[in-house]
């Protein structure tokens, strides 16, 4: 049992027979089978519309040999067609593989090579890149193309080419489906590494988005959804926690800073869900004098941006939540609505055991920082392993314990404090720092988008701290002014010895900072010493 501070957030979950779409469905079309359960900016399905055509594509599907917990690969933009797709599989107890529309080369070959799939829906747009890697196609027998005809001369022969608006579509049955059924198979894009694909269940589904929503969502709002539907976020936070708390969802086909509080007031949204980057854009943009005139008035944020008070008072939000978790982990700790704080991650669920231990697995005292490792006092809770690579599961699922990688303390109030990931952590003049915390304060800046914080190299034992900084457009700021307005907001072992701004950050295909891309040229011509005082050229000694 852990010896860090212990409090909890009570969760409230139904039995465990319970927690599968099946379920979920089943008791609104008994309750509310009329009202709209979805939107889009082209269409709106009740809730029984849902079920309907979702169970009608699903037909097509196991017409074409899509046999029961066989998995379908879903390369889509955002659409009420991608989500009719995620419940007809969900209800049939098929398992769906959404794939990040930037992938592209060897990571997507990586992608539908271990994924298993047979078949393949893609938008017609995204085609090219199948046919870059038309080699790696052969696990692939039928692909479905979703907005151009059903040709594609340039893929492999054995490929059989179909129109999805033209499937020869008939009802389904819905399946008995069990909470231990594969509902997912969610790509994980890490730093480091291919791709690792998470089989996750229907009890980890429904607990994921009925757990990050508690007392959040109710039957009365319009979450509005601009995240990606691959990602876990838009996919349980956003849509089937809506259907969870039998309320409606919107979706639509992505971000827009300048649009964003436009269409909460077009679609009547009063809920959404962000990273704290979205959060950041919005606070970024012009003021307006209708900002307050808004109807979303729930947000969840993470991680909470340093400025919360300024984002909360300008737009009229209510409050904020916020949370902490992983895909192959769930949601493991929350804050709930009001309860969002900056530099806070919530508080750890109490069904699951939690630990901070060393590299060891031995625990750490308490407030200090070490890895969290997680395990579930229920089966079914967390993933099943990652799909066709057991050295990454047996990497990650050892001793017991479920190791999420990440560098957390528990503060005296029982919240958890993210720290760093475990390989992006620094230590300096003896001191273990967070580049997280020192992100933080640095993207506080105005001028800055967002940044990075990477080890450099030393003469001494220790490393030294690297900013590297994107800025807004438009705006200028130099080396010395961020230093001077870190000065006040961070210890001095903190305070980043270099400095270089950069374009843009590079990044995974789900928006992940590449710091190992970064961390492989600390020092060139625009990277500024702050203790000489003059930028270095890359064979300069640090």
């Amino acid at each position: 049992m852990s010896s860090q501070p212990q409090h909890r957030l009570k969760v409230k979950l139904p039995p465990m027979m319970e927690r599968t779409a099946s379920s979920v469905m089943t008791s609104a079309l008994e309750r509310i089978p009329d009202k709209i359960a979805l939107r889009d900016p082209a269409r709106e399905f009740s809730y029984r519309g849902l079920v309907e055509e979702g169970l009608k594509l699903a037909g097509a599907l196991i017409d074409l040999g899509l046999n029961r917990q066989q998995t379908v690969l879903a390369m889509l933009d955002n659409s009420a067609d991608f989500v009719l797709l995620s419940t007809g599989l969900s209800l049939t107890a098929r398992i769906e593989a959404p794939v990040n529309t930037a992938y592209r080369g060897p990571l997507l070959a990586h992608v539908i090579r271990t994924s298993g799939a047979k078949i393949m829906i893609i938008e017609e747009k995204y085609l090219e890149r199948l046919i870059e890697i038309g080699n790696d196609l052969e696990t692939i027998d039928t692909l479905i193309i979703r907005g151009a005809g059903d040709t594609a001369p340039d893929l492999p022969p054995h490929i059989k080419v179909l129109d999805f608006d033209r499937l020869e579509r008939r009802p389904e049955p819905m399946d008995d489906v069990k909470p231990w059924d594969i509902i997912c198979i969610i790509y994980t894009s890490g730093t480091t590494g291919p791709s690792k694909g998470a089989l996750i269940s229907h009890a980890q589904a429904y607990s994921y988005a009925s757990i990050v929503q508690q007392e959040n969502l109710d039957s009365t709002d319009v979450s509005m959804v601009v995240l990606p539907l691959f990602h876990v976020t838009a996919k349980w936070a956003g849509i089937y926690a809506a259907f969870i708390y039998q309320a409606s969802a919107v979706i639509l086909p992505g971000f827009s800073a300048t649009t964003f509080f436009d269409s909460a007031r077009k679609y009547k949204a009063t809920s959404a869900r962000m990273l704290g980057t979205i959060a950041q854009f919005l606070l970024n943009q012009p003021e307006r004098p209708d900002d307050k005139d808004q109807p979303i008035k729930k947000v969840g944020i993470t991680p909470v941006i340093a400025d919360l008070e300024r984002f909360k008072e300008r737009f009229g939000i209510s409050g904020v939540a916020t949370g902490y978790g992983s895909t192959e982990a769930s949601v493991i700790a929350t804050a709930p609505m009001g309860k969002g704080m900056s530099g806070y991650a919530g508080y750890v669920r109490d069904d699951y055991e939690f630990r901070i231990v060393d590299e060891y697995d031995m625990d750490v005292p308490p407030g200090e920082v070490g890895e969290m490792v997680v395990r579930s006092n229920e089966p079914w809770m967390i993933m099943q392993g990652y799909v066709n690579m057991p050295e990454a599961t047996n990497k990650v699922m050892r001793n017991g314990w479920f190791h999420t990688g990440d560098l957390m303390r528990v503060s005296p109030n029982g919240q958890l404090i993210f720290c760093d990931r475990n390989n992006d952590a620094l230590r300096r003049k003896g001191e273990n720092i967070s580049s997280f915390e020192i992100e933080r304060e640095i993207n506080a800046h105005p001028a800055v988008i967002e940044s990075a914080a990477i080890k450099a190299p030393s003469n001494h034992t220790d490393d030294d701290v690297k900013a590297c900084i994107a800025l807004k457009p438009g705006q200028s700021v130099s080396p010395e002014e961020i230093i001077t307005f870190l000065k006040p907001r961070l210890p001095g072992f903190m305070l980043p010895r270099y400095v270089e701004f950069l374009d843009a950050l590079p990044k995974t295909p789900t928006e992940k900072i590449l710091k190992a891309e970064l961390r492989k040229t600390p020092f060139t011509r625009q990277t500024y010493d702050c203790e000489s005082g003059r930028y270095m050229a890359q064979d300069d000694p640090a």
